[in-house]
Formats: C-alpha cells, structure tokens, sequence
C-alpha cells in the first residue's frame, strides 16, 4: 500500500505517544514503576493490560488496576492521586524522548495557523506542558487530553474549532484511536509504531515514519 497522502486534508489531528514521539514504552513501564509494592504477578498483568490497551487514559487503567486485579473499591479522588504519582514517574523521561523521525520536520513545513492539533489518552495538563518543554506547542490550535475519552475531546474539538468531519484526519497508533475516529465519523492514518499490525487491518492506511509522508521541497 503506497502511502497515505494526509496533506490533502485541511485539519490533521495526532494522537502524541507513538504518533509524535517514541513514548509507548516509557508510558507502559510508568504502570510498573507506579504499583511496585503490589504482588509482582498483579503488576505483570498491569504492564499486559497496558500494552495492550495502548490510548486508554491512565485514569481508565488505574480504575481497572484496583477494581478488577487487587479486587478493591477505588475513589476517584484516589485515582486522581495515583494519576499524579504517575505523571511524577514518566513526565521528564516524555520530554526527553526521542521524536519520531521527520515528525518536527513535518510539523515546521506543514503548519499553518488552525491547521494541527492533538487528541491523546494522556494527562491533558501534563501533555500541554510537555509539548510547550519539547518546542511544540504553538504548532497546535488545541491539546487535548484525558480524563475526556479520545471520541469525546474529538466531538470537542469539532465543535470548539469549527471544524468539520469531512475535513479532517485522525493520526493514531492504536485501535482505541482506530474506534475514536470512526465513532465521530472522521478518517484515519494509522502510524506503525508497533502497537497494532496495520496491515491485518482492513482498509485502514498507515505509515512507518514521517518520511513517508513528506515530499521532496519543490526545486
């Protein structure tokens, strides 16, 4: 399958993890770090659910941790303090992470005002001051973030931007951003990150890196 040509949308949208940087595994061995003192065997199957569950919000996989591995009620105030805890593990290592490659390139050639902007599982604060540490922030018209759900920040964005269905793409590198970008109705460019084998995936276009997309400057 050639490339997609996601330039011939006016408005792109990019899940972050995966999609913008190599983050995905920096994200998952956050859940290891976050629950070490629990049985070894209940924080094995966290980091499984986490792999394989890439896109849900940690406010989701935390919920899930304690509700259906420990096999204890937990409050959302609760969940909101493990959610910090977390953002306190990954946050610098994200900043620091490597960009998946030509993706700053792209994002510098291709910008325009109101053209970009980010859906991601992640922590909406914390992912708004990533991008701004990482030089990113002014490319996009918005971040947003969880505790929203992925399909309910893009019905957002929609409405907020103006912006129509027909109009835009979704980038993702998983199912759950596969599920979010048809529950809306807007098309999608899966990013081999890893995550999801694109190609047993009917129907759905996708690439290995931004140098795919990108073609040659004009001479």
């Amino acid at each position: 399958m050639p490339p997609p040509d996601i330039l011939r949308y006016p408005r792109l949208i990019f899940d972050f993890d995966g999609v913008l940087a190599d983050t995905n595994p920096i994200r998952v061995d956050g859940f290891r770090l976050l629950f070490q003192g629990f049985p070894e065997s209940k924080v094995d199957a966290m980091v499984r659910y986490a792999e394989a569950n890439g896109g849900m919000s940690r406010y989701e996989k935390i919920r899930y941790f304690f509700k259906e591995l420990i096999g204890e009620p937990v409050s959302e105030e609760k969940v909101v303090e493990w959610s910090a805890r977390y953002s306190d593990l990954v946050k610098r290592r994200v900043i620091e992470a490597e960009a998946v490659k030509g993706s700053i390139e792209f994002l510098a050639r291709f910008h325009r005002p109101g053209r970009f902007a980010i859906v991601s599982g992640s922590d909406q604060e914390e992912l708004r001051s990533v991008c701004q540490a990482r030089g990113l922030r002014g490319y996009f018209a918005e971040i947003l973030g969880s505790p929203a759900r992925k399909e309910e920040n893009l019905q957002r964005l929609l409405g907020t931007q103006k912006w129509q269905a027909r109009e835009c793409v979704f980038i993702g590198d998983t199912l759950n951003d596969l599920t979010a970008a048809r529950a809306v109705g807007i098309d999608f460019v899966g990013r081999n990150s890893g995550m999801v084998d694109w190609r047993i995936i009917g129907g759905v276009p996708w690439f290995d890196d931004f140098t795919d997309l990108t073609p040659p400057p004009a001479l």
